[in-house]
């Protein structure tokens, strides 16, 4: 496989040396290290925070879980991501507001800036440390899959080459090396995941064809329904999972942080939808195919479906050339989680003082080798390794927005708000069966359910602590709240509504195209949201 390894080495070598070109205005301070001095623009905060969020578990996670469950996860995953991005606006106006106000780089930070609580610091920082290890080890997995797929080998040899990889430019340039690597890397992993699609659907005599296979094998007709693989519960909890979780990954919050304008993040929010559909369509229509020629995967063997099918059907050069994609995603994201987990390190669990350039690469090599080792450790697969962190973060959503809207959070609320939160999702992963009965029980594809009992209490912890302790909040915000911020909230909230879609849902025929009636129905609700932002955010912020 000469080709393919010309292509990966020639990708490597130009990402190094892009990422020692991209740090040439790098400043000395964290602020321009972390944060890439907080200037960042609406066009490049939608392309580096598209470029972060779709990792190794957009492609192989989606693209295996597709291959499991079929169509179902496509709007799960593309009009939830998309809506994820309300959330982004709406706590990432005051989010940037505070970390301004109070030098603050990362949450935690925040926390501490608001409440003036030293432990509710250290209690947050620690509880995102231990979310981000398990996410930050799905790159490295995936990384070992495209490797082992290209080249043949133990996977462990990928996941070590990439990981070297992704360390040696983050330490180059901080976040202005990793934006603008992010940007390239995203436009390369979009354009070749499409092309990879395309060369799919070719070979399967085009996707009407293709689907019109699917539908009519009785082993893979379910594929095109979500009867069987969703219930409307485990539908709504992980569109909430989604909604509640992404904000509070480091990465993105990082970001939110570096806009340059409220406006900024409201351009941001408003053309996500549309990316989250570029992003998604791909992995998870190739992974639905994947059952026309390759029958029968196991859970974690279905994670390599997208390789698989792209070796088979590009050859030598295009397969190789397309697998590239997948680690333009990962290291996009890989990349981010080392930098922004690094921050939370050295900005809340180090003592004050102990700043400096060294403190900063020796915690990012750390951390790359801890997520390498867990990678190789676990056996778990992507998608079960990503909804672990993402549950955990959720949780995290009550306590960040209570301090970013609130002047008089007590420091004791956010850590009761946490273990709370935190308590239930632990629960989850180790005794399943304690929700049995009264509710669903949160193993597999129920594992979102956690989500809602675990904000549930999150929100009770801190609610009956804050009371307890100051017996009182300033809900002053709210009244600052007019027609013209009401007016899109209502809409939203219709939309999401409205993407709970039970009168279609044992639907599985084809329609335009192949696919159901319901997927077209998710895309269409993910073009009003759009509107909707696009008149709320121009509204809010006149130019």
């Amino acid at each position: 496989m000469s080709s393919a390894w010309l292509i990966v080495g020639g990708y490597a070598i130009a990402m190094v040396a892009f990422a020692v070109w991209a740090r040439r205005d790098l400043g000395e301070g964290d602020e321009s290290y972390y944060l890439a001095g907080r200037g960042l623009s609406g066009p490049i905060l939608l392309i580096t925070m598209a470029a972060t969020n779709f990792s190794a578990f957009t492609v192989y996670g989606s693209s295996g879980a597709s291959y499991r469950i079929g169509l179902s996860f496509l709007p799960i995953m593309a009009f939830g991501t998309g809506f994820m991005a309300v959330s982004m606006y709406l706590l990432g106006r005051k989010v940037r507001a505070r970390s301004l106000e109070h030098g603050a780089i990362t949450a935690p930070e925040m926390v501490m800036g608001q409440t003036g609580s030293r432990n509710a610091q250290l209690t947050m920082a620690l509880v995102l440390v231990m979310a981000t290890i398990p996410y930050l080890a799905l790159q490295p997995r995936a990384a070992g899959i495209v490797v082992s797929s290209l080249f043949g080998g133990p996977e462990w040899v990928g996941a070590v080459l990439v990981t070297v990889l992704v360390v040696a430019y983050t330490l180059t340039g901080g976040l202005k090396a990793v934006v603008r690597t992010d940007a390239v890397q995203g436009a390369i992993a979009l354009g070749l995941l499409w092309l990879g699609l395309a060369m799919v659907i070719s070979d399967a005599g085009g996707l009407g064809v293709a689907m019109d296979a699917i539908s009519s094998s009785e082993d893979s007709a379910g594929l095109l329904g979500r009867e069987g693989n969703y219930t409307l519960l485990i539908w709504t909890s992980t569109m909430i999972l989604w909604l509640f979780a992404d904000p509070m990954f480091p990465q993105l919050y990082q970001r939110l942080c570096a806009a340059e304008s409220d406006f900024a993040i409201g351009r941001m929010a408003t053309l996500y939808p549309a990316v989250a559909w570029l992003a998604f369509l791909p992995p998870i229509l190739i992974g639905t195919l994947g059952h026309l020629d390759n029958p029968g995967l196991d859970r974690v063997g279905s994670d390599n479906i997208l390789p698989t099918m792209i070796m088979e059907v590009g050859g030598e050069w295009l397969g190789g050339l397309v697998l590239v994609a997948g680690l333009a995603a990962l290291m996009s994201t890989m990349d981010s989680q080392l930098l922004a987990t690094g921050s939370l390190v050295t900005r809340d669990l180090v003592p004050k003082g102990a700043h400096g350039s060294r403190l900063r690469e020796s915690v990012i090599i750390a951390l790359a080798v801890l997520g390498l080792f867990l990678s190789l450790w676990s056996d778990l697969s992507i998608l079960d390794l990503g909804l672990l962190a993402f549950s955990m973060y959720a949780v995290m959503f009550p306590s960040v927005f209570a301090a970013s809207h609130f002047d008089d959070v007590d420091g004791r609320a956010v850590i009761a708000s946490i273990a709370a939160g935190e308590s239930v999702v632990l629960l989850a992963v180790f005794s399943p069966e304690s929700f049995d009965g009264w509710w669903v029980e949160p193993v597999k594809g129920a594992v979102p359910t956690a989500v809602i009992p675990s904000l549930v209490a999150a929100i009770i912890g801190l609610t009956s602590v804050q009371y307890a302790c100051k017996r009182k909040i300033g809900f002053a915000w709210l009244g600052e709240i007019g027609s013209g911020e009401m007016a899109p909230m209502i809409g939203l909230v219709v939309v999401f509504v409205l993407a709970q879609d039970f009168w279609w849902w044992n639907d599985s025929e084809t329609w335009a195209l192949g696919l159901p009636k319901w997927i077209w129905w998710a895309a269409l609700l993910s073009l009003v949201q759009t509107g909707i932002m696009a008149k709320w955010v121009v509204k809010e912020n006149p130019r």
